[in-house]
């Protein structure tokens, strides 16, 4: 039984460990298979990882290994089977793993993210806050992820754009946009 104690203490330890000193990019986020293999040619094993974090980070692991020693005590306190101990302790530690992965993965596709791509602006229809004369930079207002967003603007065509009309966004250069005036 202390083989199972000492795997479901040592899991706890590394959970914790993950925890206080994970952070943004720390201890707990670095996984195996994190890393971009396509430019070698290996693949990623069909794995995305973009909703959470993948089964074989710290704190999935961690997480397995805590509950497969807990509930491995328990069977093996109950029964004093190694074997009944061991397989208890699979299953276990496979579901709570599993639990805690899913868990985990939703919470990340919870989070939200204010930075504004050339997706979330191209086509939106705004309106012109500084005119934009012919050839020459104004700025537009638009509303982008439900934030007000006022990047600079030139106008496509030769004809420049007044004050308050509304405009479609054609392109997004990264800190300006290009439009053209949208008639009603």
């Amino acid at each position: 039984m202390a083989v199972f104690l000492i795997i479901a203490f040592g899991g706890l330890l590394l959970l914790l460990v993950a925890a206080v000193f994970g952070g943004e990019h720390g201890l707990g986020d670095h996984d195996i298979g994190d890393h971009d293999l396509a430019d070698h040619d290996v693949g990623d094993h069909g794995m995305d990882h973009a909703g959470g974090p993948s089964p074989f980070s710290l704190r999935i692991i961690s997480l397995f290994l805590a509950v497969f020693g807990s509930t491995g005590a328990i069977a093996f306190h109950a029964t004093t089977s190694y074997w009944w101990g061991t397989g208890t302790g699979m299953c276990g530690g496979l579901a709570g793993g599993y639990l805690g992965l899913m868990l985990m993965r939703f919470f990340y596709s919870q989070q939200a993210t204010s930075s504004v791509g050339g997706s979330d602006v191209v086509g939106k229809v705004g309106q012109v806050k500084t005119a934009i004369p012919a050839g020459g930079v104004g700025q537009v207002s638009v509303v982008v992820k439900d934030q007000r967003f006022y990047p600079m603007a030139r106008c496509k065509g030769s004809e420049g754009i007044e004050e308050g009309a509304a405009v479609k966004i054609l392109e997004y250069l990264g800190d300006s946009v290009t439009v053209e005036r949208v008639e009603k």
